[in-house]
């Protein structure tokens, strides 16, 4: 529930603080409608607001603050004064306050105060009542951490991240669908902790080149705010990716004692997200990682680094009456390590160092049997004897690569669903998988030459690949893995089961 709190709050913020022209008229009354109605996530009675004063073309508000809280937490902020100004040619310039402070409760033992700072920002309006376009640009935007407060404050230090040359898009519309399409040219990471009155610190810092995010988000007019998870059932969706071109970060750190330090080079990364009523998708990389560190207790340094770290899934969340796609994929690729911890494990340098390579992509057909966001049909689901069917299921790739070795395969399946009974309470599937190993008994021979493996036992794995797959080259073995319409399972042509 803190997450959700700070989620909202978040959203409330980047609709307040966002904004591309359009050919219509928008007056000072109408932005500041069309903010009281993004800022409604806080619900009516935790918004409280001092007065509006208008002068000519000129709408001031003063003193909107805005709480948000549950039994664990609250979130409060006051923005106040806003400045609708009028600039006769159809659009609205807004000036927000240099600086304002978020005060974050938590269960009445920390409390942080949060101080956001922007200097010459400039937001911009057009379009009309019903769509309304905000043009926003920053020399800079800071949050900080401004003071640890309360009886679990047991660091003290100074805690910011800094966007510099802010530009952007956010664009707004009646229906309650929102866009945003935002870019800092770089931003600065400061994380300076220190234990009071002991010795005890911790300082990272970093900059991010390029960091980029755009999305959309659907906000329809009924959400109960006081129910966040009601609120995908009802409509709410969001879509957005992060992206960034590289990055640099240095650490510094000492606890009881031990002190050590670390830097990271990251070329391009990011995520991106999508959650609807209907639809779950997830996905991030981080490209071109290099970590070298001096650790605590290690007598030498250490470095590790790899070339593409990837993780994604996607997955249907509501019945229909036809199978929807899902899949994942995970890929870590050409990760090295220093030989200093190469020669923890293998002094004599017997096994090749050559990268390790790990790669996972399925994809397949589903069909569910409940909508997961409805909060009564997800509690029907944990009861029943099923939540769905797996209607097919295809291995697009695999790949293992490591000191020398390589595994690779590739295979399709499809599942019979009336058919429970041959796998016992299982759909039948029917299709084959194709493997390929080179490399295995050369690994095998330098595996018992360290020790770590006994002879007899390394015969016996060699007789259990003989059995299952055939000799394709120079220590290179393939095996096809069949299921066929009958329920037999074949291996290379030779029934198993």
């Amino acid at each position: 529930m803190k997450d959700v709190i700070v989620l909202r709050g978040a959203v409330c913020a980047a609709a307040l603080l966002s904004s591309s022209a359009a050919i219509a008229d928008v007056t000072a009354a109408d932005v500041w409608a069309d903010w009281q109605k993004q800022i409604q996530v806080y619900g009516s009675e935790n918004i409280s607001i001092g007065s509006e004063v208008v002068d000519g073309a000129t709408l001031t508000v003063n003193d909107l603050s805005m709480t948000m809280s549950d039994e664990y937490s609250s979130v409060t902020t006051n923005l106040g004064p806003l400045v609708f100004t009028e600039n006769g040619d159809g659009t609205v310039s807004v000036d927000v306050p240099d600086s304002y402070l978020i005060a974050v409760n938590i269960e009445d033992d920390l409390i942080v105060d949060l101080e956001v700072a922007q200097e010459n920002m400039a937001i911009t309006v057009s379009g009309d009542p019903d769509a309304m376009d905000y043009d926003i640009s920053a020399d800079s935007y800071t949050m900080r951490v401004a003071e640890f407060k309360g009886d679990a404050a047991d660091v003290e230090g100074d805690i910011f991240v800094k966007a510099n040359d802010l530009s952007g898009t956010y664009q707004t519309s009646a229906d309650g669908a929102l866009a945003y399409d935002m870019i800092a040219e770089n931003v600065d990471v400061l994380f300076d902790v220190k234990e009071p009155g002991g010795d005890g610190y911790m300082l990272v810092s970093g900059k991010m080149e390029r960091l980029g995010a755009d999305g959309t988000m659907n906000m329809p007019e009924g959400l109960d705010m006081d129910a966040p998870d009601t609120w995908f059932a009802n409509g709410f969706g969001v879509d957005s990716t992060m992206g960034y071109l590289g990055a640099s970060f240095i650490a510094d750190f000492s606890v009881d004692g031990d002190a050590g330090t670390a830097s990271i080079q990251m070329g391009e990364g990011g995520f991106n997200a999508t959650m609807n009523q209907s639809d779950l998708a997830y996905g991030f990389a981080f490209d071109g990682v290099n970590v070298s560190a001096q650790m605590p207790d290690l007598p030498f340094p250490v470095s590790f680094s790899w070339d593409q770290a990837e993780t994604s899934f996607y997955m249907p969340l509501e019945s229909t009456d036809e199978a929807e796609p899902f899949g994942f994929k995970f890929a870590l690729t050409e990760v090295t390590v220093s030989d200093d911890i190469w020669n923890m494990a293998d002094p004599t340098g017997t096994i090749p160092r050559e990268p390790v390579t790990a790669e996972l992509e399925l994809a397949g057909m589903a069909k569910l049997f409940f909508n997961i966001l409805d909060p009564e049909q997800a509690e029907a689901m944990a009861f029943a004897d099923t939540p769905g069917e797996l209607n097919s299921l295809q291995l697009i790739g695999l790949r293992l690569a490591a000191a020398g070795a390589e595994i690779t395969g590739a295979g399709d399946f499809t599942f019979d669903n009336s058919d429970l009974e041959t796998f016992d309470g299982l759909p039948r599937p029917t299709g084959e998988v194709n493997i390929g190993i080179k490399g295995a008994n050369a690994l095998i021979d330098k595996v018992v030459e360290m020790g770590l493996l006994p002879a007899e036992q390394a015969t016996m794995g060699r007789m259990f690949m003989g059995m299952f797959a055939t000799p394709t080259g120079d220590d290179e073995l393939s095996s096809k893995i069949e299921i066929n319409d009958q329920g037999h399972i074949m291996a290379n042509g030779q029934r198993i089961q």
